[in-house]
């Protein structure tokens, strides 16, 4: 084994207990998912209170995350182990996390990665401020808060990919009748091109509607008007990755939310880059 975990019903590493570990098998995986499902099946769905967590002596290091939701969102606890050596944790107090985690990743750690970076912060302005600028300059749109920056990772209309999730909220101003709060919602594929340079764009987008007289007029005149600014907003993602291009790599992946240990996967998405050399 190199990374692995053993996740306890009670406190003190007692009752039902479940064994998990990501093989070096091969050397380049990064995740190991513990879904809701497999959770269900061990009994331990919103049941666990202690842990157990360690890498084998040849590996870079590891994280450990619990979430509280299904589908690795909400919020997060993050323990990290060293070669060679494991965590203990006897109860989960100290982070708020007993009886809550319904998901949870093992995630190896790679020679050469660089410290994580919180996508969100990227940038001059930053690119939750560039995304916002973006969606602000629509005819007939207001900002009503600030964009959400998150993860959808293995989303069921793209299984096998991991997206950066972003939630844009506004407000859509109708004449003569009532305004209505809405959320656009992007999904970002970043990846590592032939040329060891990090490159991103949106994949998916989205929209919510509050309910209404005019909900569907206005989902569909919002999912007709965010085509003609992915153009304009894969430019700013553009811009907040060209932070990193003197450098080339072979990877990338990415932890939730900024780099503290415990939070929430809406705080944000911290992206993980391994360098060529």
């Amino acid at each position: 084994m190199t990374l692995w975990t053993r996740l306890y019903e009670h406190n003190d590493y007692r009752g039902r207990s479940t064994f998990a570990s990501l093989s070096s098998s091969p050397a380049s995986n990064t995740y190991l998912q513990i879904d809701k499902s497999w959770l269900d099946a061990q009994n331990l769905h919103d049941r666990i209170s202690s842990l157990e967590f360690g890498a084998s002596s040849f590996e870079k290091g590891g994280h450990l995350i619990l979430f509280q939701h299904a589908g690795y969102k909400g919020r997060y606890a993050r323990f990290a182990a060293t070669p060679g050596a494991a965590v203990s944790r006897p109860n989960l107090t100290a982070q708020s996390f007993n009886d809550i985690t319904s998901s949870v990743l093992l995630v190896r750690k790679h020679t050469r990665e660089m410290p994580p970076m919180a996508l969100g912060g990227m940038g001059t302005p930053t690119l939750r401020d560039q995304i916002a600028a973006e969606v602000a300059a629509t005819p007939n749109i207001s900002m009503r808060g600030t964009p959400v920056i998150s993860w959808d990772m293995w989303p069921s209309f793209a299984s096998s990919q991991k997206f950066v999730y972003v939630a844009i909220p506004v407000v859509v101003d109708v004449p003569n009748w009532f305004d209505y709060d809405a959320e656009i919602r992007l999904w970002i594929y970043l990846y590592v091109d032939a040329a060891g340079k990090v490159r991103g764009h949106v994949s998916h987008y989205g929209a919510w509607v509050e309910g209404g007289i005019l909900t569907g007029k206005l989902l569909d005149r919002l999912m007709s008007e965010i085509p003609g600014a992915i153009g304009s907003i894969n430019a700013r993602i553009a811009s907040a990755l060209s932070l990193v291009s003197a450098f080339t790599f072979v990877g990338l992946y990415y932890l939730p939310g900024t780099v503290a240990a415990t939070g929430n996967t809406n705080d944000d998405v911290s992206l993980v880059l391994v360098k060529e050399w």
